[in-house]
């Protein structure tokens, strides 16, 4: 199957590798080569890619290199290789068949540490980030029939279809490295320092919103001199890292131009630019267009080829990292103009709201993001979903289930409760809040007026742990107790402690409490 949509965006291609840890497709290539592509437009993920040239030739750039290619050729580029391919003039075509995967998740030891001989099977000798064969006849079927095998076993996903997988990923490597001719390095440039450049791109993708990103903080953080990292980059790159930034910046406000109804004060906060007039005077500079000119003509080319009156759906995306961000105004108007265009309601939940609440949630898990972060993304989903509650029973959208939430009686501290109430409701449940103080009668009426799934207790007090024994009891006294499961929660609550009282589930922190209640919930 053949698209020319390219590789997703980084976001998307975190969600699929937690589900599908291998991603294939064939792109038919087809932008022409321009000398003066930028280096912020090249490609930039953080997986190791195999591409296979399967028909055609043309142009593949790597950093600022430029190389032909053509039939046969195979490239294996590590995490954070910036790169693209371009039909050539002349050429009408340029098909690549493309393998990425996490190193990480298939290999272990020294196969995957990127400084040892042998990681990927030494495919990449002594440049620890590209290599390059070229490959014909009898090899290239062999390495043509690995790629198929590896595309039929994840598509099937039969019983150990990722042990077969692993095995035909070991042989396409060993079948390269054995023909290995030549590496795509520069020997102006050792792998280190591209290594370090390609941290600080990576820094600055993650960054670009950030007014206050600079040379400077980012060698700080790099622990490198700012004159060190501008000679660097400039070398490794051919260009300057305040250009490189700046056309970061720049190509994220045509990105909001095109998908969103976002002003242009809102987008130069959004893209860490300075104000709006310098925003005017870069945006004429590079595309010799006002932003408002741009926003019409784009959109009026989206909708030659797509047909008119077709609903933007990558607002749905703007909405999931707006949220991440804490931008609760944005959020609000995105949603709404998701609204406005027809997107269905639920959708607009699921993989707007839901879908950067849910990353977030993640993230806490992982030790990524802290409370002041989750506190924000939450004030953000409440925004946007205030916008679709009056809605949402118009279209009939039913909450993933129903809890009832408290402090126990005795106690009357509400961060943590409240913490957990918000990563609930971002997996989309309906929570009731009973407060601080409640008796365990209180649960348990609640529960059975109220339908709901599930009681949540949390303690922050010793003295007040007895309590959460006592709602249990209560539930079983009231003949609920098969209907209704019952968690427990709170710092010096323990997983014994819960078993002991008869509760069916301790979660340890707000993140795995609101994946528990989805779970007990569907199980009801």
């Amino acid at each position: 199957m053949i698209d020319t949509g390219g590789q997703p965006s980084k976001l998307r291609k975190e969600e699929w590798l937690r589900e599908n840890p291998i991603y294939q497709n064939t792109v038919a290539c087809e932008k022409r080569f321009n000398p003066d592509f930028s280096l912020s437009q090249l490609h930039f993920h953080e997986f190791l890619e195999i591409s296979i040239i399967a028909e055609g030739s043309g142009i593949h750039r790597i950093w600022n290199r430029v190389l032909t290619c053509r039939k046969g050729d195979v490239y294996v580029l590590n995490a954070g290789v910036p790169h693209e391919y371009f039909v050539k003039d002349g050429e009408e075509k340029l098909v690549i068949r493309n393998i990425l995967f996490d190193v990480e998740d298939w290999f272990t030891g020294d196969l995957a540490l990127p400084d040892s001989p042998r990681f990927c099977y030494g495919i990449f000798d002594e440049d620890i980030l590209s290599a390059y064969v070229s490959l014909k006849g009898r090899s290239m079927e062999t390495v043509e029939r690995i790629y198929q095998a590896i595309e039929k076993e994840t598509a099937e996903k039969e019983p150990e279809w990722m042990e077969a997988v692993k095995a035909q990923l070991i042989l396409l490597l060993i079948a390269i490295r054995r023909h290995l001719e030549e590496s795509s390095t520069d020997s102006s440039v050792t792998p280190r320092d591209r290594m370090v450049v390609s941290t600080a791109m990576r820094l600055v993708r993650e960054q670009y919103f950030d007014k206050e990103l600079t040379l400077e903080s980012i060698a700080d953080s790099l622990y490198l001199s700012k004159s060190y990292l501008s000679k660097l980059f400039c070398r490794v790159t051919g260009e300057h890292f305040s250009e490189y930034l700046r056309s970061v910046r720049l190509q994220q406000a045509c990105r909001l131009l095109r998908d969103t109804q976002l002003t242009n004060e809102q987008i130069v906060y959004g893209c860490g630019l300075k104000d709006v007039p310098s925003f005017y005077q870069l945006f004429k500079a590079k595309l010799s267009m006002t932003p408002n000119r741009y926003r019409t003509e784009t959109r009026k080319t989206i909708q030659n080829k797509e047909g008119k009156g077709e609903p933007n759906m990558s607002i749905l995306t703007d909405i999931s990292e707006n949220l991440q961000r804490g931008k609760a105004k944005v959020v609000k108007e995105l949603v709404q103009q998701a609204v406005d265009e027809g997107i269905p309601v639920e959708q607009i939940l699921s993989e707007g709201l839901l879908d950067g609440m849910g990353i977030i949630g993640e993230k806490f898990k992982n030790n990524e993001v802290y409370v002041p972060e989750v506190l924000v993304a939450a004030r953000a989903m409440n925004m946007g979903a205030q916008v679709l509650k009056p809605l949402m029973a118009e279209a009939g959208v039913k909450a993933t289930g129903k809890v009832c939430i408290g402090t126990v009686q005795g106690d009357l501290h509400d961060i943590g409760k409240n913490l957990v109430k918000m990563m609930m409701e971002g997996k989309g449940l309906e929570v009731v809040d009973l407060g601080t103080d409640v008796a365990p009668e209180t649960y348990v009426q609640t529960a059975i007026e109220q339908g709901c799934q599930v009681i949540c207790c949390s303690a922050l007090l010793t003295t007040t742990m007895g309590v959460m024994e006592e709602v249990v009891k209560k539930a079983e006294e009231a003949g609920i107790r098969d209907k209704v499961k019952i968690m427990v929660g709170g710092a010096p609550v323990t997983e014994e402690y819960c078993r002991k009282i008869g509760a069916d589930r301790y979660t340890p922190d707000a993140a795995s409490a609101a994946d528990a209640a989805v779970e007990l919930c569907a199980a009801c």
